[in-house]
């Protein structure tokens, strides 16, 4: 005996068309999500980067729309012991963007003060 279906029912071939779901770690048109972290950028990810930057990723601005393989990004800009500088939102290739270690912060000794008094 068949199951009586609703009358706003959807005919089962509507969902056999469906295209496979996107994996979290891509977008609907196929690039992938960037996620918070250190990253060099370099040329591969903007050929605005002719000199390497390293960013720490605060967040990727999925909010614009980009063209196909780009993104919006709202980073820190590091320095070379690994201090921000200055906040960006840069636009730029996820693919080009490789994930590294924070600079260093080494800590220099504190500076020794000369024992000597004066009587």
């Amino acid at each position: 005996m068949p199951v009586p279906r609703p009358a706003n029912a959807v005919p089962a071939s509507r969902w056999a068309t469906r295209p496979a779901a996107v994996t979290a770690g891509t977008r609907e048109d196929g690039t992938t999500r960037v996620s918070p972290g250190v990253y060099l950028l370099t040329r591969e990810a903007s050929p605005q980067f002719a000199k390497p930057i390293t960013v720490r990723v605060i967040r990727e601005r999925t909010d614009l729309i980009t063209y196909h393989g780009w993104t919006w990004v709202e980073v820190y800009q590091l320095d070379a012991r690994g201090q921000a500088t200055d906040r960006r939102e840069l636009y730029v290739r996820p693919d080009g963007m490789r994930p590294t270690q924070a600079p260093s912060a080494a800590r220099r000794a504190p500076a020794r003060r000369n024992a000597r008094t004066s009587r």
